[in-house]
């Protein structure tokens, strides 16, 4: 399926990567624009008529045990889900709605900050409402020593005191042209704050009402996106055209000192939007170009890129595109970020290497745009597809387990190489099985550098581990270098992931035994006393995920009519 969002999303990612520095051209690259854009082109699924735009329903809607949704919105002329922060039993969420046309007058965008209040059955809440006009608020964060609830809309920091009266704003600081995107607050509450427009970085101090410091970016029109604060209080951002990472160590003076990173050739980060710092101090980002996830260790030099877990169009034809965006760190150590065009929640556990990723149920694509951690073990997230919030339990074990083989594992150009995996199935149901890589080795839209199939591609419910081999197969024009490739087990709610490292190595294979032929593998065995060449076709990977994902779609169609 070509879906329409994918262009419009593509087509604004472009203009971000070439625009100039300029008023126009920083609307243009405002990151903003990739979420807002979804009424124009028929995203969001129309639903009966129910409540206003100010009224909420604590119903939920959800069917997988792992994830619960509550309906935000009821049709496309509500205001819908956009970015959230949870704080105790209240989770803050910025609702949107673009401005249209109506009898030639523009209507401009609002965007409403609505209190989300945990446990209040089916009674609609609608206090506090805010109510904002021209404003798209891009980032929300609540700080539990001020009570306020700061946002980021137009070109200043807002907030909202939880403890005043509803609907009391007070805009804090303006930054002239600046165009901030997104917060965090460090261990001095103090709020840093990334300016597209200007190319900044803002240390402010709320306690002063001050602009205590403004870092330039290394790179110049670096598309500012993502901050963070680190464990030991410095300060990590995305220069998303640039495609490096900014350091700043904060200082007493006007020079601290500032510093990018970028990734080396062989590791391809496209589009860096999103960072969390675990407690090793290792960097981690969402690469919102690609359907990937990476690392820098600023220790070692490090780099690493991650393709997300394998995604089925049966569940979702934008699956494979998987665009990774929100990023936190929750009280676990856990890395969390959501899967935009996947549809899904994702968890990386540091220490074991393992990505486990939560589906989240819907019939129609739910466009999981945020994601944060909150109490109680729940994370949660705005699909603003589905005009929904929700969040994942993670306190739930999850039956699904999978473990990887000896690595790193050798694979040659036009050559297959079997990797061993112990997969284990403890629920009720088949598992499937199945191969995905970085962005780089599988671009959307065209042949694979590197891909693969698992035997067999569906196991059922065992009380022991059992072994099945992943076969990865490499182009002939893949790359020669190290990499990470991804093996799956999946079901109709929750995907497990094992990464393995493969090194593409240059073929061996006489120029005139080749053949252009997409998605074949072709092995040579040698020997010099007879003389002889054996060559093996590998099944087209796609005719293989097709025939697999006939049963799939029988798991997604089942599900679906069980609402």
């Amino acid at each position: 399926m070509y879906c329409p969002y994918i262009h419009a999303e593509r087509i604004v990612e472009r203009r971000i990567e070439w625009a100039p520095t300029s008023s126009v051209g920083t609307a243009a690259i405002s990151i903003i624009l990739l979420a807002t854009s979804f009424q124009f082109f028929g995203v969001f699924t129309t639903r009966a008529a129910g409540p206003t735009a100010s009224n909420f329903v604590l119903g939920s809607s959800s069917t997988n045990p792992y994830v619960t949704t509550f309906r935000i919105s009821q049709n496309s002329s509500d205001f819908t889900p956009f970015v959230l922060y949870p704080a105790n039993k209240t989770v803050w969420v910025v609702t949107i709605k673009e401005g249209n046309i109506v009898n030639n007058v523009v209507e401009p965008p609002q965007a409403q900050i609505v209190n989300f209040t945990i446990g209040a059955g089916g009674k609609p809440i609608a206090t506090p409402v805010i109510t904002l006009v021209n404003a798209i608020p891009s980032d929300i964060v609540y700080d539990h020593n001020l009570t306020r609830v700061w946002f980021l809309e137009n070109n200043s920091l807002a907030y909202y005191n939880s403890t005043a009266p509803p609907g009391n704003i007070t805009i804090e600081q303006t930054f002239p042209s600046g165009s901030p995107q997104y917060m965090t607050i460090d261990n001095k509450e103090r709020i840093w704050i990334t300016l597209l427009g200007t190319n900044q970085i803002i240390e402010y101090d709320p306690a002063g009402k001050r602009v205590v410091n403004s870092y330039t970016a290394p790179a110049a029109s670096a598309s500012l996106q993502g901050i963070t604060t680190a464990p030991d209080g410095t300060i990590w951002f995305a220069e998303t055209t640039a495609k490096k990472l900014g350091h700043i160590i904060p200082c007493q003076t006007g020079s601290c000192n500032v510093t990018d990173y970028g990734p080396p050739p062989n590791v391809e980060i496209t589009f860096p939007i999103q960072l969390a710092v675990d407690r090793g101090g290792v960097v981690w980002l969402t690469d919102h170009g690609r359907g990937q996830f990476g690392s820098f260790n600023p220790s070692t030099g490090e780099w690493r890129a991650f393709g997300i877990g394998y995604c089925s169009e049966s569940y979702n034809p934008d699956c494979p595109v998987g665009l990774p965006n929100a990023m936190s760190l929750d009280s676990n150590g856990m890395i969390w970020f959501s899967e935009h065009f996947a549809g899904r929640v994702a968890k990386y556990d540091p220490t074991t290497g393992s990505l486990t990723e939560y589906f989240v149920p819907a019939t129609t694509i739910p466009y999981v745009w945020w994601m944060w951690p909150g109490p109680g073990n729940l994370v949660w997230f705005t699909a603003f597809g589905l005009g929904d919030i929700g969040y994942v339990n993670a306190s739930l074990p999850v039956p699904i387990s999978i473990r990887a083989g000896v690595q790193p594992v050798k694979v040659e150009q036009g050559a297959s190489q079997a990797i061993p995996a112990s997969i284990t199935d403890q629920e009720g149901g088949p598992v499937y099985l199945n191969v995905s890589t970085n962005g780089h080795d599988g671009p959307f839209g065209s042949p694979p550098l590197l891909y693969g199939f698992a035997v067999p591609s569906q196991i059922g419910p065992t009380a022991n581990a059992i072994t099945a081999t992943f076969r990865v197969s490499a182009a002939w024009t893949a790359d020669p270098g190290q990499r990470y490739i991804t093996l799956t087990a999946y079901n109709s709610n929750v995907a497990v992931n094992a990464f393995v490292n493969v090194n593409v190595t240059l073929t061996t294979i006489p120029f005139i035994f080749r053949t252009n032929a997409p998605y074949i593998s072709v092995g040579f065995a040698f020997s010099i006393s007879l003389g002889s060449v054996g060559i093996f076709l590998i099944r087209p990977l796609m005719n293989r995920g097709k025939d697999q994902n006939k049963e799939e779609v029988g798991i997604e169609t089942r599900r679906a009519q069980s609402r």
